[in-house]
């Protein structure tokens, strides 16, 4: 199986709707370039596409970006440079992500405790059918 590239199937859609290539292009280029802005701006931890699937930002990017950002507000500060606007958009930014990093936390521990109970309901039902089985042998 080949994967196509979204770019591919213009011609073909401006075919279809009677339309010219370049207005297709420019629709697929600004979708693919909000869903790129939005995965890398780390503003959500969760970007649904349809028919895509689900992507998820992993917690270490959220991590490399607080260490980053407190780093420079860090810097600043020892350099004296107390620029309102700046030090309010990172204090912002930090707050933001931070309040991220918990959503990821709580959404794996929703995971985790999921899958344990998964694993704690089949272990019971494999019990259970043993039983069944044993009891099944000895009668």
């Amino acid at each position: 199986m080949h994967p196509q590239k979204a770019k591919e199937y213009v011609p073909e859609v401006a075919n279809i709707l009677n339309i010219p290539e370049e207005a297709v292009g420019a629709v697929v280029s600004f979708y693919w370039q909000e869903v790129r802005k939005n995965l890398s701006a780390l503003s959500t931890p969760r970007i649904h596409l349809t028919n895509l699937g689900d992507f998820v930002v992993k917690h270490w990017n959220i991590d490399d970006k607080i260490k980053m950002l407190e780093l420079f507000e860090e810097k600043n500060k020892q350099r004296g440079m107390q620029k309102i606007t700046a030090r309010f958009k990172t204090a912002e930014n930090l707050f933001r992500l931070k309040a991220m990093k918990k959503m990821v936390e709580e959404e794996n521990q929703r995971k985790d405790f999921i899958k344990l109970h998964k694993t704690k309901q089949y272990e019971l039902s494999k019990k259970h059918t043993d039983d069944l089985e044993k009891q099944g042998i000895d009668s």
